[in-house]
């Protein structure tokens, strides 16, 4: 699963009105003659059913993309593009598009993120804070940058556009389903939207495995704990979204900073101070003494969704670390 950036430039409006991204599969040299797609071109043939897009244009971020068919080849320019400017035919990937009210500035948005020099990126935030997007239209973008834009951007569309989730979801399923209206399909939708916000049959299935407690402090209280997504829900699979194993049940302080990966989990269950938090921050934050509170009870299917947590913490930290240096 993935979180991808496209650039829509001048044709947002027509892409918009198509309910697709479309871009050309041949190159037009300036005698006319034809060449190999640019390379962030072919990218739009690795974009999977139901992965999210972000969707920016001239310094602003538009909102959000669901998509619900992969790639279809050979496809012409939807209407309104020019004539001559691309080659006629493409790839046209059939997308929801889930817009704001209004336009928001991409600088505010990645304000934090897109801090490192990254091969086909699509963005570089300096240190004045302001955005070097890159000229390409469409790339994946790295997860640390990715699920935090994810989450900035859905946070947003959960008040201007309530619903906008089940909504964009049910498009997706409906596109790979023969049957719309295929129960487990509905099912499925439901369970994973649910996942999201920790509810659902995702948190039973933590309070189940963690016996009703935060895995860390043992605090009992259900209405305070947070079923807590360690690999993120934006950029996990549908089965990734609903697997027990990749949550933990957490007090919220401990599952704030674990969501931001200031803090991580070894494989022994001890805690990693990613983000190299003082004494006095981690007290302050309500988390001293992270020594005195490991996680028992992790098993090897766990293994693999703390390894991808750690990773992305480290990089962050090293990212922030090398610019406050």
């Amino acid at each position: 699963m993935s979180v991808w950036w496209v650039n829509l430039g001048e044709r947002f409006a027509e892409q918009n009105a198509a309910e697709a991204l479309w871009c050309p599969n041949r190159t037009v040299r300036q005698d006319g003659t034809f060449a190999a797609p640019q390379w962030h071109w072919s990218n739009i043939q690795e974009v999977r059913v139901g992965e999210f897009i972000v969707l920016a244009r001239d310094g602003s971020i538009e909102g959000l993309g669901i998509v619900r068919q992969t790639a279809i080849p050979d496809s012409p320019k939807p209407a309104g593009f020019p004539e001559g400017k691309w080659h006629n035919l493409g790839w046209l990937l059939p997308t929801t598009f889930i817009l704001f009210d209004r336009s928001r500035s991409r600088d505010d948005l990645t304000a934090g993120l897109f801090l490192e020099r990254v091969k086909h990126s699509p963005l570089l935030n300096q240190e004045n804070g302001k955005g070097r997007g890159a000229q390409i239209y469409l790339t994946r973008i790295r997860d640390i940058d990715g699920v935090a834009l994810f989450d900035r951007i859905a946070a947003i569309l959960d008040v201007v556009r309530p619903g906008w989730l089940d909504r964009g979801i049910e498009s997706s399923v409906e596109d790979r389903s023969s049957d719309p209206a295929d129960a487990s399909a509905a099912t499925s939708r439901t369970a994973i939207i649910q996942a999201r916000v920790g509810q659902g049959q995702f948190r039973k299935s933590l309070i189940a495995l963690w016996g009703g407690q935060c895995c860390a402090t043992g605090l009992d209280i259900l209405d305070l704990l947070v079923a807590s997504h360690i690999h993120p829900w934006a950029a996990a699979s549908d089965v990734e979204k609903l697997d027990p194993f990749n949550g933990l049940l957490l007090s919220p302080a401990f599952n704030a900073a674990f969501d931001k990966g200031l803090i991580s989990l070894n494989a022994d269950g001890t805690w990693m101070n990613a983000a190299s938090l003082s004494p006095t921050q981690l007290e302050q934050a309500g988390l001293a003494n992270l020594e005195r509170f490991p996680v028992t009870g992790l098993n090897m299917r766990h293994g693999e969704y703390l390894t991808m947590h750690r990773h992305s913490a480290q990089e962050r930290a090293k990212t922030l670390s090398s610019r406050s240096s």
